[in-house]
């Protein structure tokens, strides 16, 4: 895959071995979201963009398999979403069994906690485009 390189977002490391990855992104704000979307795609993912917790838990629901599993390689989303947050939706996710790598977005020092009590990723706020591929390629592996 040809690197692409553009001021202000650094191209992913030469030695990153993460293959494509189906991509699950839940931010309801627009530029940020249209920003993370654009940096998991340079690194070849596919992307799915969910505004709010209820197009989240949606997208999902409609990306069930036969085999019960959820259809994305990972899940990113921001905590504090309209509707479901972040956290309620990881939960959730848990409870019905599934494994699926879940990278959540917050600050809050008690949410942090509970995420890696449920097997998240926590990427904190503020963090830069380095960070969510880092978090990304961490809960995947």
């Amino acid at each position: 895959m040809k690197s692409i390189a553009l001021r202000g977002v650094p191209a992913a490391p030469a030695n990153d071995q993460t293959a494509s990855l189906r991509i699950l992104l839940a931010e309801d704000n627009d530029t940020m979201r249209r920003l993370l979307a654009f940096v998991l795609r340079a690194d070849g993912h596919e992307i799915v963009e969910a505004r709010s917790g209820t197009d989240l838990l949606q997208a999902l629901a409609g990306a069930l398999t036969d085999q019960g599993e959820l259809g994305f390689d990972a899940v990113v989303s921001e905590q504090t979403l309209p509707g479901l947050n972040g956290l309620t939706v990881l939960a959730g996710v848990r409870a019905r069994g599934h494994s699926t790598p879940f990278v959540l977005i917050t600050a809050d020092l008690d949410v942090q906690e509970q995420v890696r009590l449920l097997k998240g990723v926590v990427l904190d706020q503020p963090f830069n485009t380095q960070a969510i591929r880092a978090a990304v390629a961490t809960s995947t592996r």
